[in-house]
C-alpha cells in the first residue's frame, strides 16, 4: 500500500526576497541530438531585479534609439528606422488603436479604453516625427496625438524574428522533448521554498521538460499544499484542494485501488483540466509502487511522423468524457476533447 498527496496551482507569483545568492539546483543529464544540449543558465543562474517578472528579469532591456521615422500613406504604414541601421514597420490602424495616452488607455491596468466604435480603421496620418525626447509622435487627421516610446515600438516590431523573440520571452516556449533516457531533473524542496532564484531554477526546468523530482520535503502531510502556495493558489476540484490516494474499500476511483495503472492524463472529464500536479509518496510500497512517466509531445511528434492519418484523427475528432462519483462532494461530469490537443 502506498498514500500520496496531490494538488494543483494556477498562475505562478513567487514572492519577491532579498536573497542574492545565486542558487544552482538543477541536477540533469540530457541525451545528445539536435533537441538536447547543456541547460541553458537562466534554468541555474537566475537573479531578481526588484518587481520585474520571472521572464523579464532575465531579459534587461537595452535602451533604443529612433534615428528617423515617416509615414507610407500608400502602404498605410509608419516606418521606423533605429539608430543601428534596423527597419520596423507598423500599420496605420494598429498604432491608433494602441495609442498610449491616457484619453484611449488606462495606464494602471494597461487596458484599452478606446472603444472599437470610435475607432476609424480608414484613418491616415497627419504628421510624423521624432521628439527631442526620443519618442515617436503622430498625429492623426482629428488631431489625436499619439506618442510611443521606442522600447515600447521596438518590443513589438512585427518582423518575423522579433514576433518569434516576443513569443519565447512571454511563453518560455523551449521544451525538451525525451524519452527512457532522461535524467529526471532534481531540486531541493527547501531551497525551493526559501530561496526565489531556487524557485524560478525548478519552474523554468519544470516548463521545458514537465517534469522535476523535489528531495528533501519532510514525509507529512501539507509538504503539497506548503509547495504551491509558494507559486500560486490551490485549485479546488471535487477532491477537494489535497487530498490523500491509498487503498479504499469501494473506491470511486481506479488510483484508490492497489492494481497496476497504465499510463493516462489526469482528469479528461473536466473542461479545463489542470495543467501541473503535485504528488508526494508518504509511504512507499513494501513491494511494487514504481512511477512510470511519459513525455506526451515526444509521442505525438513520434506518431505525426510515423502515421500522419492517425495523428490526424486524435487531434480532430472529439471524444465524450465522464466522471461520476462522491468524494469531497458529489459530481456528475461531462466533457468533449480530443485525445491530442
Amino acid at each position: 500500500m502506498w498514500t500520496s498527496t496531490l494538488a494543483r496551482f494556477a498562475r505562478p507569483a513567487l514572492q519577491r526576497s532579498t536573497a542574492a545568492v545565486t542558487c544552482q539546483v538543477l541536477k540533469a543529464c540530457c541525451r545528445s541530438g539536435p533537441a538536447a544540449g547543456r541547460l541553458p543558465p537562466s534554468l541555474t543562474s537566475v537573479q531578481l531585479r526588484g518587481q520585474q517578472s520571472l521572464v523579464s528579469a532575465s531579459h534587461p532591456a537595452s535602451r533604443q534609439l529612433v534615428r528617423h521615422a515617416r509615414a507610407l500613406d500608400q502602404e498605410r504604414l509608419v516606418e521606423v528606422e533605429w539608430e543601428d541601421g534596423g527597419h520596423s514597420s507598423y500599420p496605420f490602424t494598429w498604432l491608433r488603436d494602441n495609442c498610449q495616452c491616457p484619453l484611449c488607455t488606462l495606464q494602471s491596468a494597461q487596458a484599452r479604453v478606446l472603444l472599437m466604435c470610435d475607432l476609424d480603421i480608414h484613418a491616415g496620418v497627419d504628421t510624423v516625427e521624432v521628439t527631442k525626447d526620443n519618442k515617436v509622435s503622430i498625429v492623426w487627421p482629428d488631431q489625436h496625438t499619439s506618442v510611443f516610446d521606442p522600447e515600447w515600438l521596438k518590443k513589438r516590431c512585427f518582423s518575423s524574428a522579433a514576433r518569434q523573440s516576443l513569443q519565447e520571452e512571454l511563453f518560455l516556449n523551449e521544451r525538451y522533448y525525451w524519452d527512457s533516457t532522461l535524467c529526471i531533473p532534481t531540486a531541493d524542496f527547501q531551497q525551493v521554498l526559501q530561496d526565489d532564484n531556487a524557485a524560478l531554477a525548478w519552474l523554468l526546468a519544470m516548463r521545458r521538460f514537465g517534469v522535476v523530482c523535489l528531495k528533501g520535503a519532510p514525509a507529512e502531510q501539507g509538504q503539497v499544499a506548503r509547495l504551491c502556495e509558494r507559486i500560486g493558489f490551490l485549485r479546488l476540484t471535487f477532491y477537494g484542494h489535497t487530498w490523500q490516494v491509498q487503498d479504499k474499500y469501494m473506491a470511486n476511483n481506479l488510483a484508490y485501488t492497489s492494481k497496476k495503472l497504465s499510463v493516462h492524463t489526469d482528469y479528461p472529464a473536466l473542461n479545463f483540466p489542470p495543467g501541473v500536479q503535485f504528488i508526494q509518496c508518504l509511504c512507499p510500497a513494501v513491494e511494487g509502487g514504481e512511477s512510470q512517466l511519459v513525455d506526451g509531445f515526444h509521442v505525438t511528434q513520434q506518431l505525426q511522423r510515423e502515421d500522419p492519418e492517425a495523428f490526424q484523427i486524435l487531434t480532430s475528432l472529439l471524444v465524450n468524457f465522464q466522471d461520476v462519483g462522491r468524494d469531497y462532494c458529489d459530481f456528475h461530469l461531462l466533457s468533449k476533447h480530443c485525445i491530442i490537443e
